[in-house]
């Protein structure tokens, strides 16, 4: 993996959150954002989470972004030499949507995270662990456009499909909601084909990185989203009385989830809140290198306030995987709480709105 490649070399914002002007010339390796409550330190990342995945993973709506009393936002990042893309920008206007640009040409929200792949661990990635279905197949879903060829196609096709067999079941149009089952079925079994294959990567580095933090390997399960040894089509014909008492699609890729196990248990009623934290860090820790490995550069790792819910010899095991990460990182820390990270760190220091490089 090239040492350098994929990562920011500076970033710039114009009227984003409480930054009127912020320029951040940044450290390969890593980054120590560092200030008081409300300083402003999550706003940084989630600017670069903005820049990589075209969206906030704080707010519903970009335009709330934007400074008081200004009319846009601008973000900007510049990569180092080698990396796929050179400049990525996002400019978001009051009442006039968001424009996406990789190298100066307009692009879609695939297009950034292809340029600018970013993972986040922050306090709500313990959703991985105890929130709903969704947030696990986000989470690998991420993961398995960055490393199977083909996944994005093969999810819109799927997408297409169940809209339209979900308005024909809205609508009681029974023989268009069976004319879907193919279409359907094929796109479904491609989506999850390529979810087993990414999974089965998956998984050793969670074992792994699982054992190095919780002192146990960690189990993760893939549940299709119908009954494991069923075919789809016979699934969706035998879950179309419930389909239609619904009023939508009960089976197939849309439904998929992980089961964590910790210990031989269910991870979710029984683990605390610092291994909550620390099985959520395993999964993303290795998904990262999952996808470092297959593209052949560092991922950017936007970590928020490490140090919550766990002890000193907990947030030493993670700091240590965080450093030896291949990624980029940017951890967030509050003013006197020591980070002692095992690599050479840039710290910058954030207060109202005001970006001081302290290192």
């Amino acid at each position: 993996m090239a040492g350098d490649q994929g990562t920011l070399a500076s970033l710039r914002l114009t009227d984003f959150r409480a930054f009127e002007g912020a320029r951040l010339a940044l450290s390969a390796s890593a980054n120590v954002l560092a200030g008081g409550n409300a300083a402003g330190k999550t706003s940084l990342l989630e600017a670069i989470f903005l820049l990589g995945r075209g969206q906030s993973f704080r707010s519903a709506r970009l335009d709330s972004l934007i400074r008081h009393g200004a009319g846009s936002l601008t973000a900007f990042v510049e990569l180092r030499p080698g990396s796929t893309a050179q400049r990525v920008g996002i400019e978001v206007e009051r009442g006039s949507g968001t424009t996406c640009r990789v190298d100066g040409s307009a692009a879609t929200r695939s297009e950034l995270a292809t340029a600018l792949p970013v993972q986040l661990l922050d306090p709500v990635s313990q959703e991985l662990v105890r929130g709903p279905p969704e947030e696990r197949r986000r989470f690998l879903d991420w993961g398995v456009f960055h490393v199977e060829q083909g996944f994005l196609e093969s999810w819109q096709r799927y997408r297409r499909a169940l809209d339209q067999r979900n308005a024909a079941l809205r609508a009681g149009d029974w023989a268009s909601v069976s004319a879907w089952d193919e279409p359907l079925a094929t796109a479904g079994v491609g989506v999850d084909l390529l979810r087993r294959r990414a999974v089965a990567q998956l998984l050793p580095g969670v074992q792994r990185l699982s054992d190095q933090l919780l002192g146990q390997p960690a189990e993760v399960d893939y549940h299709p989203g119908w009954p494991e040894g069923v075919d789809l089509r016979q699934a969706l014909q035998d879950s179309v009385a419930r389909d239609r008492q619904m009023a939508g699609t009960q089976v197939g890729p849309h439904r998929a989830d992980l089961k964590l196990r910790l210990g031989g248990r269910m991870a979710r009623p029984t683990v605390s809140r610092g291994q909550e934290k620390l099985l959520a860090a395993a999964l993303s820790l290795a998904q990262t290198e999952q996808v470092s490995a297959k593209l052949g550069r560092r991922v950017v790792l936007l970590v928020d306030e490490p140090a919550a819910d766990l002890d000193q010899v907990h947030l030493g095991r993670l700091l240590g995987a965080l450093a030896g990460a291949p990624a980029q990182l940017f951890i967030t820390t509050l003013d006197g709480t020591r980070l002692e990270l095992p690599t050479q760190a840039t710290v910058f220091h954030v207060e109202h709105g005001v970006v001081r490089c302290l290192v």
